[in-house]
């Protein structure tokens, strides 16, 4: 997991809701895996790709979440503004991992890691598929030298 936050080109700063807390009156476990994919959406609108209600990408690519890893490193507590950033660290044939860290915005806090390998589906099977190539492009010219593709 990267934990230079310069690595991360895309940010999405969001604000703690009330009902996103828990009876300790900190943010629930789960709710971080929803800043997560909030993130992932805004990463993928931010490189010209509109994720539509189907939930397939407006170019026929269907992505579905094959794994997820968080690390819980401190609380982050009603009204916070918090930092998500955003990386693809690496690709595959037919996946990719998407990184996170959130960060508390004023402090810089480091409040959670998270890892998300997406796997790209055949429409008609359902079975992994590979990446296509236009997509593999769109991803490597907007990390750059901060994505590793492994065939």
């Amino acid at each position: 997991m990267e934990l230079d936050k310069s690595k991360y080109k895309h940010k999405e700063t969001l604000r703690v809701r009330n009902f996103q807390v828990d009876s300790q009156g900190i943010v629930h476990n789960a709710v971080y895996l929803e800043f997560c994919e909030i993130g992932r959406v805004e990463y993928v609108r931010n490189l010209g790709i509109q994720l539509l209600p189907t939930g397939i990408f407006n170019d026929g690519v269907k992505i579905n979440v094959k794994r997820n890893e968080i690390n819980y490193e401190s609380p982050a507590v009603v009204d916070d503004l918090l930092d998500v950033y955003t990386r693809i660290s690496y690709i595959k044939n037919s996946s990719f991992c998407f990184e996170h860290l959130i960060l508390h915005h004023e402090t810089g806090k480091l409040l959670v890691t998270q890892k998300s390998v997406q796997v790209n589906l055949n429409h008609d099977t359902n079975r992994p598929a590979r990446l296509p190539d236009n997509l593999r492009k769109i991803i490597t010219d907007f990390e750059g030298d901060n994505v590793e593709v492994l065939e």
